[in-house]
């Protein structure tokens, strides 16, 4: 899926992680309603860009200045 960000970032990985976030909450909601429902849900948030990975993964820990 493909929106328009309401922020303004620096750096691919910056867009990246806040297209994670925005996405987050509603693969959370989804999936509660869903199994609410009675259905059981197995979600996967697929991501590219390896230095966002990181960044998800270790946070700020594995972050420069930059970052």
């Amino acid at each position: 899926m493909s929106k328009k960000q309401k922020l303004n970032t620096r750096s691919s990985t910056e867009a990246e992680l806040v297209g994670a976030d925005d996405t987050v909450q509603q693969l959370l909601w989804t999936r509660l309603f869903m199994e609410s429902q009675g259905y059981r849900m197995d979600t996967v948030l697929k991501q590219d860009n390896k230095s966002t990975i990181q960044l998800e993964n270790n946070g700020k820990d594995s972050s420069t200045s930059r970052t």
